[in-house]
């Protein structure tokens, strides 16, 4: 999330805006062959991670007592100098207004969320919401993760944390599509050896993202269909070329 707008972008819409199926579907469209996605099921999970990074700046917001509405995001593909399509959520700062009560999360999980992964599962051959919503527990990791190594103060970080864990703790998974007993939020991440950084571990993503379905894909080193034997081999050559560049 930002407070810049993105210049050259390819497509916007207001977050309100995605429980409208004609919208959404043109995002659906216009992103997937942005990223060269062979089949819907793959635009869908790469579009439940990037929302992922939207529920924790509104997780964010809110451990800082803060809040947005939908009405003032706007969801805007663009493409960086490499042309790979990317998403920004921009919203301008009089759009952020203070407020102490959390409810209004839960709100936008209820409202916006849930609505939009039950459309865009629906556009998609995916059975289960869950595999979606995996993707963005993945996301959340890696925002809780970025916080470790940023300037923000400590309490930023530990009222953020403390935000998430009192969310899936109290907020049913129902008002995200989830019909388990268990919150997606809460499951638990395998980490294995990270060959970039051998002192920083990596977690398994809880569901494959499909970014093998791309035209000219392969499985993530993280990815759960990913066989040990194989990961194995592409951990040995990650450091084999550092070793050689370094």
């Amino acid at each position: 999330m930002t407070n810049q707008e993105k210049a050259d972008v390819v497509w916007e819409c207001r977050i309100s805006e995605l429980e409208d199926p004609e919208i959404l579907q043109k995002l659906l469209n216009i992103y997937g062959e942005g990223i060269k996605a062979t089949t819907k099921d793959v635009t869908v999970m790469y579009l439940a991670g990037w929302f992922g990074y939207l529920c924790g700046a509104m997780h964010f917001l809110s451990s800082d007592r803060r809040k947005v509405t939908a009405e003032n995001i706007k969801l805007q593909l663009y493409k960086n100098h490499r042309g790979t399509m990317l998403i920004s959520f921009a919203v301008h700062s009089e759009g952020v207004v203070k407020k102490d009560e959390k409810e209004w999360v839960e709100g936008f999980y209820e409202e916006i969320m849930k609505p939009a992964f039950k459309q865009m599962q629906s556009m998609s051959t995916i059975k289960n919401i869950l595999h979606m919503w995996y993707q963005v527990t993945h996301s959340l990791y890696w925002i809780s993760d970025r916080m470790k190594h940023s300037c923000l103060s400590e309490r930023y970080v530990w009222q953020y944390k403390k935000n998430v864990e009192m969310f899936k703790e109290v907020t049913p998974s129902f008002c995200m599509g989830v019909m388990t007993e268990k919150h997606p939020y809460a499951k638990k991440l395998i980490f294995i050896d990270n060959p970039w950084d051998l002192n920083d571990p990596m977690p398994l993503k809880p569901s494959c993202c499909l970014a093998y379905q791309t035209e000219g894909g392969h499985l993530c080193y993280t990815c759960p269909r990913m066989k040990k034997s194989e990961r194995l081999e592409k951990f040995n050559k990650v450091l084999a070329e550092h070793s050689t560049t370094s």
